[in-house]
């Protein structure tokens, strides 16, 4: 009985759970149904339990619309974007080149010391197949005496110019350095020289004083390049600039000295790299020299002839790597690192000049014995780390050999719409194009940094 009245409570539990919808099976229009307000659905139909007169029936039924199913969510997972792969561009043959002999430049200029040509240079060569023994010989004078006898290490001259140096020349370039370990007076005072600015006084006068007193405690043949060392209390009004001095005379070393200039600057080991270019690689200064004598008035019409580019240009700029340009005139590359363009069409894939691991570092255009235009493809690695965006691309830059040191040997070529005076919105992107001397260059296509580069003689 207790079992009975339990299932009897479960049953009316149960409909009342279900809201009023009955439970009937095969509802229809017409038909009885027993509650009103009841509904059931049958065939597609929902019924509605109506009264009729005294009667119950099911109403006419209304049709049911199926709720359209939910769209699966987006997956949670990343998006794996595809694998970037090199362009099916076909690259010229290295039979399609000319002999690169053709490339090379004579000197039509007036100095024989410094140039940018493939002519011999007059002054007594550095031999950089083997170590280049470098002498820090620290001095001071009667009117600038160091505060103290403690030399400085440059360990970051020494440290910087051996990584630049190693990577620029497929790790030919190798240094050992001495650091005289205290100050040696000089016996005239630095006013006496008149060093206290810009290609003023006697400066020679000044190296020669220097490199006496240096071989009077040191050995000659020991010896292959002099960096003179003023007191780090040295101001520019004492000793202005850090200039290079080859040499054609035995008797000295090809030298630098550091002076207020570099003592005042960050980078300063760019200056004494700068001058090794000089004096040990017979290369030019490619800024404006006589924008560079009006101070801060001048200072970005310096670099207006190749912009952030190549340390002979702007020591303490964004772009330190050597140009493909300076790299093979001051033999730090090989002639097989460089390609001499036909006047047919060719493509060359160019990669950024500043990867050590990449053999080829430019191409260059012969227009005549002294003139040629290079291209070569620059990139934010390496030295070249802090390059704008817009200076990271191939640049085409024209040699000529009749312009003298500090006068613009080196000029790069704009593209169309390139107005920044540091060239930083003129580097050749994927599509870009420019004509010059007869010749089109364009870039057709990229694989990363690497570019994909057109040269097309017109007419």
């Amino acid at each position: 009985m207790r079992s009975r009245i339990k299932f009897l409570a479960l049953t009316v539990s149960f409909t009342l759970l279900i809201s009023g919808t009955a439970l009937a099976a095969g509802a229809k229009a017409g038909g009885a149904c027993t509650k009103l307000g009841s509904t059931s659905t049958n065939a597609g139909k929902k019924y509605t339990c109506i009264k009729s007169g005294t009667k119950l029936m099911w109403n006419k039924g209304v049709v049911i619309t199926a709720m359209p199913k939910p769209s699966a969510s987006p997956s949670a997972t990343p998006k794996v974007e595809p694998v970037p792969t090199a362009p099916t561009i076909k690259v010229s043959n290295l039979s399609e080149y000319r002999p690169i002999k053709e490339c090379e430049l004579t000197n039509a200029g007036q100095n024989n010391d410094v140039n940018q040509s493939h002519s011999p240079r007059v002054t007594l060569p550095v031999d950089t197949k083997k170590p280049i023994r470098v002498l820090i010989f620290n001095v001071d004078f009667p009117d600038l005496v160091s505060a103290n006898q403690s030399t400085p290490d440059f360990k970051e001259l020494i440290s910087k110019m051996d990584s630049f140096y190693t990577s620029q020349s497929n790790n030919q370039i190798k240094f050992t350095w001495t650091v005289s370990p205290r100050y040696y007076r000089m016996s005239k005072t630095i006013d006496s020289y008149g060093v206290g600015s810009r290609a003023a006084g006697s400066v020679w006068q000044l190296n020669n004083d220097i490199q006496d007193l240096a071989f009077q405690n040191y050995k000659r043949e020991d010896v292959d390049v002099i960096i003179g060392a003023a007191p780090p209390s040295t101001k520019r009004e004492q000793i202005a600039s850090s200039p290079a001095f080859p040499t054609r005379d035995l008797k000295y070393k090809p030298a630098t000295y550091l002076g207020g200039d570099y003592w005042d600057i960050k980078d300063a080991w760019t200056i004494p790299a700068h001058e090794f270019g000089h004096f040990a690689l017979g290369l030019a200064d490619l800024y404006d020299q006589k924008a560079s004598m009006l101070g801060q008035a001048g200072f970005q019409d310096q670099f207006q002839h190749m912009g952030d580019y190549d340390l002979m240009n702007w020591a303490g700029g964004p772009g330190f790597e050597f140009t493909a340009w300076n790299l093979w005139i001051g033999k730090l590359i090989t002639d097989d690192q460089i390609l001499c363009l036909p006047n047919t069409t060719t493509i060359t894939l160019l990669k950024p000049v500043e990867d050590t691991s990449n053999p080829l570092k430019g191409a260059v255009i012969p227009i005549s014995n002294s003139i040629a235009l290079v291209l070569e493809n620059r990139a934010d690695i390496g030295f070249d780390a802090n390059l704008a965006f817009g200076a990271q691309g191939i640049i085409v830059y024209e040699v000529n050999t009749s312009i003298d040191t500090g006068n613009g040997p080196m000029r790069l070529i704009r593209k169309k719409g390139s107005s920044n005076i540091l060239f930083r919105d003129n580097a050749l992107q994927n599509g870009d194009s420019l004509t010059y001397r007869g010749y089109t260059i364009k870039i057709v296509g990229e694989s990363g940094k690497n570019k994909y580069v057109e040269v097309s003689k017109q007419g």
